[in-house]
């Protein structure tokens, strides 16, 4: 059987722009917007703090993150994918994060991913996590597989797992303490 496994990192943008008179933006009208703490899917991992919570451990290779060079035809700007266990019953946990330049091709890599690899036996939820999410479930000889897809701003995050029943929880909670991080 093959499983197509995405996990997704979302990216925000973190700083602090100064006007001509030296006056951070913080201090400004509020007709200013407000900045965004993500600056890249590096700042939507999960810490150590975490994932002590969460009860998993790393599989050894922690987190890669993986920059490209874009353009109109190559709108993925960065990758990144964590492997992870749960401790106690050994399901396994992939949080795949992706970053694009434009809405139209995050959009479309949203609705292709998570129409087409979804689970035969059915949604969970739909836009539980944001206007554009989808939570899948699929049970095949007693191992369960669970895909949770958000996108939010130029992201898009899957985040999946194989193995226990209980792992729906453990999903639906690493996609809000992702989500937190916005």
């Amino acid at each position: 059987m093959k499983l197509a496994i995405l996990a997704i990192i979302l990216i925000f943008i973190v700083g602090c722009t100064i006007n001509q008179d030296g006056e951070s933006a913080q201090n400004r009208s509020s007709l200013v917007q407000p900045i965004p703490r993500v600056s890249g899917t590096q700042d939507l991992l999960l810490n150590e703090q975490d994932i002590q919570q969460f009860g998993m451990r790393s599989n050894g290779t922690g987190c890669q993150i993986e920059e490209y060079p874009t353009s109109e035809r190559s709108p993925l700007a960065q990758y990144g994918i964590c492997l992870y266990t749960i401790e106690g019953d050994d399901t396994q946990v992939v949080i795949e994060l992706q970053k694009f330049t434009n809405s139209e091709d995050l959009n479309g890599t949203y609705q292709y991913s998570s129409l087409h690899l979804r689970g035969f036996e059915g949604l969970i939820s739909e836009n539980a996590y944001g206007d554009q999410s989808r939570f899948y479930v699929n049970n095949e000889s007693a191992v369960y597989y669970y895909h949770l897809w958000i996108s939010k701003n130029e992201y898009l995050i899957h985040i999946t797992s194989k193995g226990s029943k209980e792992a729906e929880e453990y999903i639906a909670k690493i996609g809000q303490r992702i989500l937190s991080r916005f």
